[in-house]
């Protein structure tokens, strides 16, 4: 290259470069089902961490150099002494982690909640505790310890170092028994010993919402923090839905008389519900190097329409807010609503297409999850080099149990995830195909199989799951007795199309189902997750021995 073009070309990348820090950065920051972010800073790098709920290996730790570009390095919770879920409920599982990081023995740690039932409709009486585990290397996933349990029972933990060396605990709970206007949730304060887990004092009710009772009432997300000669609790408040916000107060003293912050909420896009981006809330403060404060919190985008009338299928992201300090109170983004274009640091092109070609001796991207811990390894890349080969287990995507499935989140409103399986069941039972996931109760397949009246037949079955009963509506199509057969799951702001195709022709698109029913519950129980796409293979009941090979999964 001539000196004359190398300068322009140098030239060109400076101008891509200003052009993009001009632009600001795009919200969010980390899309797709990645709700309760927290977030620590050590040296020139940034770790975050979210929720993960039913899914296997629990709670991502993402790394960043700039607070923008993130990238999966590993989970916490990657082995089954240290996360067992066998049975765990729909949206049951890793609830709400915190990180933090203890800068005189140089070690992170992570506390969190695990929720094998959910209060409704599994069980109403049993209330969780919470455990951490600890890392001096972050880097490395197989560092995280096996967890410590504490003592002081509810959920969202945090861990708070104070100056004088002690450690304390806050959890979120109920308290009607002590305060009966304390609302649904409260927040719970204990010292403890953080070598054991175990209490140093007798637990004590550390925050009630300043909220009116139907706001609603309920305090939870609390993370204790010190600046500047005051104590900061801050909290997410009002639930999960459109009116969840964030709420802040100070005090000079750990115990002493606490001050209400007159600018509360600090973070709220439910003022206005005609927002495309709502319930914001659940954060967590980070500074710069260079002394800038930033806030990182969970929010989603409803679709069809992008309103409170809406439905976020990809479920509650992680969202980035400058942060100011006045008069020692934050002011996130200014006092304005959060946006989709931000203001600041630089805006980060997407790549718009996904793939994998399983090339590796083991899975290579470490954003593979499951639902629940498997019991056993149940594909192989080895067996037919450059194809995932996934052997079916009894177990359906319906079962409150580990089926032989992948999922990875959707991070896209519109996409389209494919793959090329080839697939010879022997028996009726035998199914293998693709799906787009939200929970045992809804979830929407295509798939191939033997057709159950005329084994004789393959075929390609398209199973939907819609309305508030999850009604099941199963259509089979006729294909080649042998071969591979593309699978199709088009993803657009209103739903999903499911298609498959023989050969090199395109694919044909034979059903669709509302995005609504991507974010949809049963009466009494919950959801708190968002939406995967998976491959997928069972028997239905029984084990098979036919192999699902698949050559590439594509999103894009």
């Amino acid at each position: 290259m001539s000196k004359t073009l190398c300068v322009r070309f140098i030239a060109l990348e400076l101008l891509a470069l200003l052009a993009a820090m001009a632009a600001g950065f795009q919200n969010p920051i980390i899309p797709g089902f990645n709700p309760d972010p927290s977030i620590q800073r050590v040296g020139e790098d940034y770790f975050l961490v979210t929720s993960t709920f039913e899914f296997f290996p629990g709670v991502p730790v993402y790394h960043s150099k700039d607070l923008i570009k993130w990238e999966v390095i590993g989970h916490v919770l990657n082995r089954p002494s240290q996360l067992n879920m066998r049975g765990t409920a729909p949206s049951g599982g890793i609830f709400a982690p915190t990180l933090r990081y203890h800068t005189p023995t140089k070690t992170f740690y992570m506390i969190t909640t695990w929720f094998d039932t959910i209060s409704p409709p599994d069980n109403v009486t049993r209330t969780p505790r919470s455990m951490y585990v600890t890392s001096q290397n972050i880097f490395d996933e197989s560092a995280w310890s096996d967890p410590k349990y504490v003592e002081q029972v509810g959920f969202d933990p945090d861990l708070f170092w104070d100056s004088d060396g002690k450690v304390w605990l806050t959890t979120t709970s109920g308290a009607q028994f002590v305060d009966p206007d304390s609302g649904y949730f409260a927040i719970w304060i204990t010292e403890i010993d953080i070598r054991t887990g175990n209490s140093l004092r007798e637990s004590q009710l550390f925050h009630v919402s300043s909220l009116p009772l139907d706001a609603p009432r309920l305090a939870e997300g609390s993370h204790l923090f010190t600046k500047d000669g005051y104590y900061y609790l801050l909290t997410a408040e009002a639930g999960t839905e459109v009116q969840h916000r964030s709420m802040i107060k100070r005090s000079k003293s750990l115990f002493g008389e606490w001050e209400q912050n007159p600018g509360n909420p600090i973070l709220f896009n439910g003022a206005n519900t005609s927002n495309p981006i709502l319930a914001t809330g659940h954060g967590d403060f980070v500074q710069t190097p260079a002394g800038d404060w930033y806030m990182v919190f969970l929010g989603i985008r409803p679709q069809n329409p992008e309103n409170s009338q809406g439905h976020q299928q990809l479920g509650r992201e992680t969202f980035l807010a400058p942060v100011e300090w006045i008069d020692g109170w934050p002011v996130v983004n200014g006092g304005n609503f959060i946006t989709f274009d931000m203001p600041g640091l630089y805006d980060l092109a997407r790549p718009e297409i996904w793939r994998d070609d399983f090339n590796g001796q083991k899975l290579l991207d470490k954003a593979y999850y499951t639902q629940r811990t498997p019991y056993k390894q149940f594909y192989s890349l080895t067996e037919r080099h450059g194809y995932l080969r996934l052997r079916g287990n009894p177990y359906t995507l319906s079962d409150r149990e580990t089926p032989a499935a992948l999922f990875r989140k959707q991070v896209d409103l519109e996409t389209t995830f494919s793959t090329v399986l080839d697939f010879q069941p022997t028996t009726s039972r035998q199914e293998a195909g693709i799906t787009v996931f939200l929970s045992i109760h809804y979830h929407n397949d295509i798939s191939i199989m033997l057709h159950p009246d005329d084994t004789s037949k393959r075929v390609v079955v398209v199973q939907t799951r819609t309305g508030t009963d999850a009604a099941l509506n199963k259509t089979y199509y006729d294909i080649p007795s042998n071969g591979p057969i593309g699978l199709f799951i088009d993803a657009k702001k209103d739903g999903y199309s499911l298609g498959y195709s023989v050969g090199d022709s395109d694919p044909v698109y034979v059903a669709h189902v509302e995005n609504r029913w991507l974010q949809a519950w049963l009466q009494g129980w919950q959801n708190f997750v968002g939406t995967h796409f998976g491959v997928y293979a069972t028997g239905n009941i029984l084990s098979s021995l036919a192999p699902a090979v698949s050559r590439t999964v594509v999103l894009g």
